[in-house]
């Protein structure tokens, strides 16, 4: 390839990537500080106070990191819990540069990387959250850059070494989620299909890789084995649907994806996808990238035909492992001079930053809320990123902590905000049919006979004593507290005294 002398991009790739990666990691980290933990990080972070081999709804990892961090620092404040999510992201920023410019240029590895970040989904919510897609996708683009390597490079491609290297990177990845399986069949799919590297299954390495990879797992399956396999059974049954074919609901998944992506960025990865597709095996790099996306992409748009919408950062290392092909189009664009892939390129990067601007700004103050009013007159929907600081100060004036008994929540995700509100040395106990990780934390039954307090938070027409009433000899409402941001209420958690737990509270996971 020969570099355009006036793109940046050509001229100096390694110094830009640099640059976006540090400005990348400091706007992150400036954000982990300001906004206040939202429903997944409150419920992991709160689970991960008790080690365990696994847990209910996804592999270890980020539950490890999280729990042992704030532990060593004594602090479970988002600046503290985060920054190893933060450093994940950068580390996969810096492996997307590798891995692109490795197989298509310099300039194509420096705008796979800038495209990262600039795409919503990943850069500003996978990009510092306490979830498991931080250590996932590192571990992925390490894994595949290795196999890559293997495939295309110019050392021993067979060697066994080099394929346990990448199976336990792979491992690593499905530590963290089960996604990094696809890693494993996005390879075998390549593999199967490439008439020039299907040979090497006839060699030992990729089963070495695949058999030391899923060995990983051994954690996850011990835990599951003690516990009725429930991990695989709550992932699993997201995949049934409602039965037949919805096209719509299909439809409805795509249009999530592209929005969480970014539509601008996301219609140009389908393109180099079909693109690759249609090219198949005939140019095996871009042939590899495809089989490692396809699979998840059209796995989980499949589980939306059944009438389940899903979630639409589920097919997220699909799109992960496109951003090298987009990377590479972008650069053979930019080297003919294509002003209009330089003026979508700025438009990109400026969208972006005007979108966390906005978004982050507002999740930290609520300052749209007060300026348009009408807008969130349903709710605000960055409401609960809001901690419930003010819960802990409430129960202690009303001589409630130290608690002889419990505190109970309604639902998993108002379990994690409370825990989280009330610090580790208060037991936390999730009274709903779906507790999720809560269910494994300690035995409910252990606290019969116990007195409790009851936090929910305040919607119209929720009689919370009716709720409760059957497991309690008695309930009594206390107090309503206010969850502010910045002086502004922006929910109200109400306050039970419950006497003696008489009744263990009925669920779906087991005991």
């Amino acid at each position: 390839m020969t570099p355009d002398s006036r793109s940046p991009f050509a001229r100096d790739p390694r110094t830009l990537v640099l640059a976006v990666l540090a400005a990348g990691t400091l706007l992150r980290f400036v954000l982990a500080t300001s906004i206040g933990l939202g429903v997944d990080e409150s419920y992991a972070v709160a689970v991960a106070r008790q080690l365990s081999l696994s847990y209910f709804d996804h592999p270890p990892l980020h539950f490890w990191i999280a729990g042992l961090l704030a532990k060593a620092a004594g602090s479970e404040a988002g600046a503290v819990v985060r920054l190893p999510f933060v450093l994940c992201f950068a580390g996969t920023t810096w492996l997307m540069y590798r891995l692109t410019a490795r197989w298509f240029g310099e300039a194509a590895g420096a705008l796979a990387a800038l495209l990262l970040n600039v795409s919503l989904g990943f850069s500003a919510i996978l990009g510092g959250g306490v979830l498991p897609d931080g250590p996932l996708m590192l571990a992925m683009l390490a894994s595949v850059l290795v196999i890559a390597d293997i495939l295309f490079g110019e050392g021993p491609r067979d060697s066994s070494a080099r394929w346990a290297l990448a199976g336990l990177l792979c491992g690593v990845a499905m530590l963290s989620k089960y996604h990094g399986i696809f890693v494993l069949g996005g390879t075998f799919l390549f593999l199967l299909t490439s008439a020039p590297h299907r040979r090497r299954l006839r060699h030992p390495g990729p089963w070495i890789g695949a058999l030391l990879a899923l060995a990983c797992l051994a954690p996850v399956i011990l835990w599951n084995g003690a516990h009725g396999w429930v991990s695989f059974q709550f992932q699993g049954g997201r995949a049934e649907g409602t039965g037949g074919v919805h096209p719509l609901t299909a439809l409805s998944s795509l249009g999530a994806q592209a929005a969480w992506v970014l539509p601008w960025i996301w219609v140009p990865l389908v393109v180099v996808l079909v693109r690759a597709l249609r090219g198949g095996p005939r140019d095996p790099a871009r042939w590899f990238f495809a089989c490692l996306a396809l699979p998840p992409i059209a796995g989980f748009t499949l589980v939306a035909l059944r009438g389940d919408v899903g979630l639409p950062h589920w097919p997220a290392p699909g799109y992960l492992l496109l951003f090298p092909l987009l990377g590479a189009a972008v650069a053979a664009r930019l080297e003919r001079g294509d002003t209009r892939a330089r003026r979508w390129l700025g438009a990109s990067v400026w969208g972006i930053l005007a979108l966390v601007a906005l978004i982050g700004t507002h999740t930290a103050t609520g300052w749209l809320g007060r300026v348009m009013p009408r807008a969130f007159a349903r709710g605000d929907p960055t409401a609960d990123a809001v901690d419930w600081r003010l819960l802990r100060p409430a129960l202690v004036a009303r001589g409630l902590i130290p608690i002889d008994g419990f505190v109970g929540a309604p639902s998993w995700i108002q379990a994690g905000k409370a825990a989280i509100g009330l610090g580790p040395d208060v037991k936390v106990l999730c009274l709903c049919a779906d507790p999720h990780h809560f269910a494994y934390m300690q035995k409910d039954s252990a606290y019969l006979g116990a007195n409790a307090v009851i936090v929910k938070k305040v919607k119209p027409n929720d009689d919370v004593i009716a709720e409760f009433s059957p497991y309690f000899e008695s309930v009594t409402a206390l107090d309503v507290v206010p969850v502010t941001r910045h002086g502004n209420v922006v929910m109200e958690v109400g306050v039970y005294r419950a006497k003696n737990y008489r009744k263990l509270f009925p669920t779906s996971q087991g005991r």
